[in-house]
């Protein structure tokens, strides 16, 4: 017996891509499924598009704000199907051949795995955009690799993912924290959930478009992930012990510019460039040659390295990026993922970092919105 699909939409307010997304999904010819949308403090955009799929679809409309994990939680109890699939409202959905079903796609994988995230792509509407769509590359590639080499994932992007309803009930579905979906994988992992990351079909996500929305984005995603680093810091270290092969690629692709940072942070510079200099001076008695690059060493060799450091992370980075792109069909330009590896990779590394120190050192000064 096939799968029966609950299909859970939460809204704030609106979404000028809700509309488009039901439409999609009650067309898809998978029929084994039910749609579900709750809608926080609705605006009248959100009531008129629930009297035109009022037959069809489930709406849950709340007085006031309850925040997407609660609602969720909430809603999934009034729902019949085997699988739970989570979508944002203001996502695109794709599959890779035409007249092939997104539901049937979905449902196939969910025969061997608990846990199955679907393929993330940015709806590309500004700069930013374009700019932010190699984080979701990265993101991409953790899971693909997490799913190809241990069939399980520490996390994953919840604009587009499903779950069994039997693990999602033993977990006890979504819990109160910042970044629930990246929190409910975790313990997934914890509970060995099977775990398939597909790109057969393709989920676009809308970012935000403007250089201030992306930094209070990433603040609070930020503060998220550090929460959640430090709870689950004993499995993490855990992970690096016995999957390093995982664990420290899974690390570059999310953070491409985390070598520099430790080669800022931890390279002894003084002492490579003095232990350079001397063998310089030692292999300049054998030949006149090294004569010239042995008197600008002690002037360039620093910044000679940091260079060759730079240029050579960049060019691992960028073939990296562009074979994996390849390989899920995800737009690869050479221009873009140089200013997101020089300018957004950096911002959002240091995100992190200070978000870290926060939660470590004054937790209790961090102002958190629990319904956002």
């Amino acid at each position: 017996m096939p799968h029966k699909i609950s299909i859970f939409i939460p809204v704030y307010r609106e979404s000028c891509f809700l509309e488009h997304l039901l439409t999609y999904l009650l067309n898809d010819p998978y029929e084994n499924k039910e749609i579900l949308v709750v809608v926080d403090e609705p605006a009248q955009r959100s009531l008129d598009i629930s009297k035109k799929f009022s037959d069809k679809v489930h709406f849950i409309f709340n007085g006031e704000r309850k925040g997407k994990a609660n609602v969720l939680n909430e809603i999934v109890n009034e729902s019949t199907g085997d699988v739970c699939l989570f979508l944002d409202s203001d996502v695109l959905l794709d599959v890779k051949g035409k007249g092939e079903s997104f539901l049937e796609a979905i449902a196939k994988e969910m025969d061997c795995a608990e846990i199955v995230e679907v393929k993330k792509g940015v709806i590309k509407d500004s700069f930013i955009s374009r700019i932010a769509s190699y984080d979701y590359l990265g993101f991409n590639l953790t899971s693909w690799y997490f799913s190809r080499r241990i069939g399980r994932c520490l996390g994953i992007n919840g604009a587009a993912f499903a779950i069994k309803r039997e693990i999602f009930e033993a977990l006890g579905g979504f819990r109160r924290v910042i970044c629930e979906d990246l929190d409910i994988a975790t313990r997934a992992f914890i509970n060995n959930a099977r775990f398939k990351f597909i790109d057969k079909v393709t989920a676009y996500t809308r970012v935000p478009s403007s250089w201030k929305e992306w930094f209070n984005q990433r603040k609070r995603w930020g503060v998220g992930a550090a929460f959640w680093f430090k709870e689950h810091f004993k499995l993490l270290r855990r992970v690096l012990k016995e999957h390093p092969e995982v664990a420290i690629p899974s690390l570059l692709f999310i953070f491409p510019a985390l070598p520099l940072l430790i080669m800022n942070l931890f390279m002894p510079d003084d002492l490579s460039t003095k232990m350079l200099y001397i063998s310089l001076i030692l292999l300049s008695t054998k030949t006149n040659l090294l004569l010239p690059p042995t008197a600008l060493t002690s002037t360039t060799i620093s910044t000679l390295k940091s260079f060759f450091v730079v240029i050579g992370n960049l060019a691992a980075s960028s073939l990296i990026f562009y074979i994996f792109a390849r390989r899920i069909r995800f737009p690869f330009n050479p221009i873009e993922f140089l200013i997101f590896y020089f300018v957004m990779a950096p911002v959002w590394l240091l995100i992190i970092v200070t978000s870290l120190i926060k939660v470590y050192i004054k937790p209790e000064n961090i102002k958190i919105d629990w319904k956002v």
